[in-house]
């Protein structure tokens, strides 16, 4: 919920449209009742890997335009920039 900014509601309803389209299944948490454990399906895993593939094939394609010194300046950039976030 905090990483994306939404509420628990938010977030439930989210939860019962993905279990409607048969990409998760919710169980009881056996450690707490008030809980639940959300599990992707095999057919959710499968939708997972597919965005997966087509996000660094995209990726892919965007940097395809920059030569090797070029791709290395900008991951260092890149990395730069990511590890500022981690004290956020």
């Amino acid at each position: 919920m905090d990483s994306t900014m939404i509420s628990s509601g938010a977030v439930t309803n989210r939860i019962d449209q993905l279990e409607k389209s048969g990409l998760v299944v919710r169980e009881i948490n056996p450690r707490d009742k008030r809980g639940a454990v959300v599990s992707l399906t095999p057919a959710g895993l499968a939708k997972v890997e597919a965005a997966l593939e087509a996000y660094v094939r995209t990726q892919a394609r965007l940097v395809a335009v920059l030569e090797e010194a070029e791709l290395s300046a900008f991951d260092g950039l890149f990395r730069k920039l990511l590890d500022s976030f981690d004290g956020l």
